[in-house]
Parts: C-alpha cells; sequence; structure tokens
C-alpha cells in the first residue's frame, strides 16, 4: 500500500514550479510506484494564462478550490472551472487555462509521468 501526505510532497523534488511561475504541480504518484497513471495536485495562480497540449498523455482534472476557465484553440469554446467541475482532456485538447483566483486542481495523467516532465514551447510533456 502507498500512503502519502501531500506535506510530504511540498518542497521536495516531487513538487515542480513552471519556470513562467503560472502553476506547482505535487507529484502524489508517478510511474515508478506502478500504478498505471500518475496523481496530482496542482496551483494555477490567480491572473494566468497557460497554453496546454497533452498530447502525448490524457488528462483528467477536478477542481477543489478557486475560479477560472478553459478555452479550447481548436474552436474557441470556454468553459467555467469553479469547485465541483471536473473536465478531461479525452481528445489531447489544446487549450488555454486560465485563473481568474487561484485554483487547486486533482489531476490524473495516462500514461503516468516520470516527475521530471515541463511542459514544452507547445504545453506538451514529452512521450513516456
Amino acid at each position: 500500500m502507498i500512503v502519502r501526505h501531500i506535506d510530504e510532497i511540498k518542497n521536495s523534488k516531487k513538487e515542480v514550479h513552471a519556470e513562467n511561475g503560472n502553476w506547482t504541480s505535487r507529484r502524489m504518484l508517478l510511474s515508478s510506484d506502478n500504478m498505471g497513471f500518475s496523481f496530482h495536485e496542482t496551483l494555477i495562480y490567480e491572473n494566468t494564462e497557460t497554453l496546454i497540449w497533452y498530447k502525448n498523455h490524457l488528462e483528467a482534472v477536478y477542481c477543489i478550490e478557486g475560479k477560472g476557465e478553459i478555452e479550447t484553440t481548436d474552436d474557441g469554446k470556454i468553459y467555467k472551472i469553479e469547485p465541483g467541475v471536473m473536465y478531461a482532456l479525452d481528445k489531447h485538447d489544446r487549450h488555454l487555462l486560465r485563473a481568474d483566483e487561484t485554483m487547486r486542481l486533482i489531476c490524473v495523467f495516462n500514461p503516468p509521468l516520470t516527475g521530471e516532465e515541463m511542459h514544452d514551447k507547445e504545453g506538451a510533456y514529452p512521450s513516456s
């Protein structure tokens, strides 16, 4: 059994910060845990916009705190994000993630992340 507390992740190598300061990802389960997915708590900071395109991963996201929106770049559709909203990027949707307030999100990735990934210029993580 794997049991971890978020305080073990904070200020460790499993807490990753965006180079531009837009987000912090606390990576609680990674590929090395052999669960078939990775599990993260992510903070998206207030008044930021981040281009994301997980062309090599599927992601599901559940908002537990804060408010913002996601805009799909292919069609310009905007979806409000607030506590209780889940969205799944089932088609590798390229999108802009905007935070009106700092958002606390719970995220699951398939395939799982190794923990070292950072977004490239297209907003993607490399394939695992």
